[in-house]
């Protein structure tokens, strides 16, 4: 599995694209802006992108899902059932709001696919499982994969629920600083310490860092 990080968009969203060499393949996670670096990147590559996932219904996480899909028809986008109805409706999104994506509204096709904790998306032999974590938006989502093939550690994209020493906001619409919490209590910090993640903005970290770093979570895991 290979992991390439591209910053989009003025919120420097983390849009990541996972390929499985062999197989030619990708998933794209989080496509929120600069639609034709992705796309350049995705045809020099020759990799016939599969799936989108989005891990929330944020405007700045789905801004380039309509040239992406205009660019590879076949591709399916995946979003969590309850955040379905932020693709397509700046009100719903956020983009409306000048502040939050430099004054461009964001509408995206719909999802060809509702995802539901449990399920999973593959690229070529990887596979990922959906955990639902909502509290940031209703429907926000991190992929899992315990990367079996090798003695390397699990991966994690975690969109905006867990960052590096961060949390992602419980201030808009549809929030919940209680669920936000109790999920990456009882969902995240119960996998294994190694694994990576991969945030939806700013650096990657690991889970037993910010067990230990995080000063957001540190009083959910000391009294949680």
């Amino acid at each position: 599995m290979l992991i390439h990080k591209i910053n989009v968009g003025p919120l420097q969203v983390c849009c990541y694209i996972v390929i499985d060499q062999i197989a030619a393949e990708a998933m794209v996670v989080d496509p929120g802006a600069d639609a034709a670096v992705l796309i350049a990147f995705l045809k020099k590559k020759r990799l016939l992108l599969k799936s989108i996932v989005i891990t929330h219904g944020h405007g700045d996480h789905i801004g380039a899902n309509t040239e992406l899909k205009k660019a590879f028809p076949d591709t399916q986008i995946c979003v969590h059932e309850a955040d379905q109805d932020m693709l397509p409706y700046p009100a719903k999104n956020l983009s409306i709001l000048a502040a939050f994506y430099g004054g461009t509204t964001v509408r995206s096709p719909m999802a060809d696919r509702l995802l539901k904790d449990g399920d999973v998306v593959a690229v070529g032999k990887h596979v990922f499982e959906i955990i639902h974590t909502p509290g940031h938006t209703p429907g926000g989502i991190c992929l899992y994969s315990k990367n079996p093939d090798r003695e390397e550690p699990p991966v994690l994209f975690s969109g905006d629920t867990l960052f590096k020493e961060g949390v992602g906001r419980t201030d808009f619409p549809g929030s919940s600083q209680k669920k936000l919490m109790q999920a990456i209590k009882e969902r995240l910090f119960v996998l294994d310490d190694r694994t990576i993640v991969y945030p939806g903005h700013g650096p990657s970290t690991t889970l037993v860092e910010e067990k230990k770093n995080n000063p957001f979570v540190a009083e959910v895991i000391l009294h949680g």
